[in-house]
C-alpha cells in the first residue's frame, strides 16, 4: 500500500522537528518535505505533491488563510490540515471554508492528529474535539 505523504509548514523549527519525528515510526506515513514559509511551502508542494499537508495557520511570509488558495493552486489533489494555536471556532470556520479538509489546534493530542489524517484521506471533514462542540 501506497504510503501517505505529507507536507510540514510551520514558522518553528522545533515544531516540524516534532512532526517529522512524530510520524517517524509510522509505516503508513512519510513526511516528503518541511518548510518555515510559504514561498519554501510552494516549491516543495510543486515537486512532491503531498497527500497532506500540515498548515500553520500563522507563517511569518503569509497567512496560512490566505495559503489554502495557494496550495489549491499548485497541487489541487492535496488535502491541508490547519494546526493552530488558536481555539476559537470562527478560524476552524474559515479555514474549512476555505478548502480546509480538517482542523486540529496544538492542544491536541498526536493520536487526534493521526485521527485527522485518517478521516481526511477518507475523504471526509475533521474538527478536533476541542472545538468540536462549538461548531452549529
Amino acid at each position: 500500500m501506497k504510503k501517505i505523504s505529507i507536507g510540514v509548514i510551520d514558522d518553528h523549527k522545533l515544531i516540524r522537528q516534532m512532526w517529522v519525528k512524530t510520524f517517524a515510526g509510522n509505516d503508513e506515513i512519510e513526511i516528503t518535505g518541511e518548510s518555515g514559509t510559504l514561498q519554501e511551502a510552494i516549491e516543495m508542494i510543486k515537486i512532491k505533491r503531498p497527500d497532506i499537508v500540515l498548515l500553520d495557520i500563522n507563517l511569518p511570509d503569509a497567512s496560512g488563510l490566505d495559503a489554502v488558495s495557494v496550495i489549491q493552486k499548485f497541487s489541487p489533489g492535496t488535502r491541508i490540515i490547519a494546526v493552530s494555536m488558536h481555539n476559537q471556532p470562527a478560524y476552524a470556520k474559515k479555514m474549512l471554508r476555505l478548502g480546509a479538509k480538517a482542523y486540529v489546534t496544538k492542544n491536541s493530542s498526536h493520536n487526534e492528529m493521526f485521527k485527522a489524517i485518517e478521516e481526511v484521506m477518507n475523504g471526509r471533514v475533521y474538527v478536533c474535539t476541542e472545538i468540536k462542540t462549538y461548531f452549529d
